[in-house]
C-alpha cells in the first residue's frame, strides 16, 4: 500500500491566484521524492496542502489509505512528520525537552515522556554528534544546529513519511552530507521522504523520484534520469545551465553557465 496518494490536487489563494493545479502522485514506503523549483513557486504551499494545513480546492489526499480530511491529528502525526523552513523556537526550552515534544502523538493526556522516550532522543543526538547540546536552550543554537534538532524531533514521531521543507538551507557541506546519508538510511528503513529544494544537485545526488513544480502550477513527476535534463532545468529556472557527468561520482552535476 502507498503511504501517500495525491489525486488531482488544486489550490488557490483567491479566484484570481491559482497556485497549484492537477497535481497527482503517489509515494511508497521507502521512496524518496525531491520537489524542485525556484523560490516562490509554491513548494511550501504544496507541502502545507499535503499536511492539511491549507485546505485544497479540489482533489483528494490519502495518507496510509485514509483521506486526511477524515482522520484526527493524532493519527496524522503518527504517520507524517514535518520540518518547516521556519522552525525557530523563541524560548529557553532545553534541547532535550524540545525533542521530547516529538513523542506527543504517542502519549495520553497529561502523560509525561518515559525513560524509553528520553533514550530515543539521546540515541539520535549521539548519531548526529550533537549530544553536547542536550541541555542547552534551543534558542541559543546556531541556525544549522536548530535545523538538525528540528529534524531529530520529527524523527522522534517515528513517522512513515518525513516531509522536509528546504532542509539543506542552513547547513554547511558536512551537515548536508550527513543529512543526505540519513535520507538514504531512512529509505532503507522503509520510511518515505519528501524534500523540497531549489538546487538540482540535491536531486542528482539522491537519484530518486523527482517532481518539477512549474510556473503554471503543475507538477511533472518522474525519475531523476527522465526529468533532470538541461532543457527541462533551464526552462524551470530560466537561467543557462550545464549538466556534466562526473565519472568518479557516477552521476551528473548541475552548474550555472556564466
Amino acid at each position: 500500500m502507498n503511504i501517500l496518494n495525491v489525486h488531482q490536487l488544486a489550490f488557490s489563494y483567491s479566484p484570481s491566484k491559482t497556485v497549484l493545479k492537477k497535481i497527482s502522485f503517489s509515494l511508497r514506503a521507502g521512496e524518496v521524492f525531491t520537489i524542485l523549483g525556484p523560490n516562490g513557486i509554491g513548494k511550501s504551499t504544496l507541502l502545507h496542502c499535503l499536511l492539511g494545513i491549507l485546505p485544497i480546492n479540489q482533489g483528494r489526499i490519502e495518507v496510509a489509505g485514509k483521506d486526511i480530511q477524515t482522520v484526527n491529528q493524532r493519527f496524522l502525526a503518527q504517520q507524517v512528520a514535518y520540518v518547516p523552513q521556519d522552525y525557530h523556537v523563541n524560548s529557553s526550552i532545553a534541547v532535550i525537552d524540545y525533542l521530547l515534544t516529538g513523542r506527543t502523538p504517542y502519549l495520553s493526556l497529561f502523560q509525561t515522556p518515559q525513560h524509553k522516550d528520553i533514550m530515543l532522543a539521546e540515541k539520535y543526538l549521539k548519531e548526529f554528534k550533537l549530544i553536547a547540546l542536550r541541555d542547552r536552550s534551543f534558542s541559543s543554537l546556531s541556525g544549522g544546529q536548530q535545523q538538525l534538532i528540528a529534524i531529530i524531533r520529527a524523527l522522534l514521531q517515528q513517522p512513515q513519511l518525513l516531509i522536509l521543507d528546504e532542509p539543506m538551507a542552513a547547513l554547511d557541506l558536512s551537515r548536508q552530507y550527513e543529512l543526505l546519508q540519513l535520507i538514504k538510511k531512512l529509505s532503507r528503513q522503509q520510511i518515505a521522504v519528501i524534500l523540497t529544494t531549489h538546487l538540482p544537485d540535491h536531486a542528482l545526488m539522491l537519484q530518486a523520484k523527482v517532481g518539477l513544480l512549474n510556473l503554471n502550477g503543475t507538477l511533472e513527476v518522474g525519475n531523476s534520469a527522465q526529468l533532470l535534463t538541461k532543457e527541462k532545468l533551464e526552462d524551470l529556472y530560466q537561467v543557462p545551465l550545464d549538466l556534466e557527468y562526473m565519472p568518479n561520482l557516477h552521476r551528473y552535476t548541475c552548474q550555472i553557465k556564466l
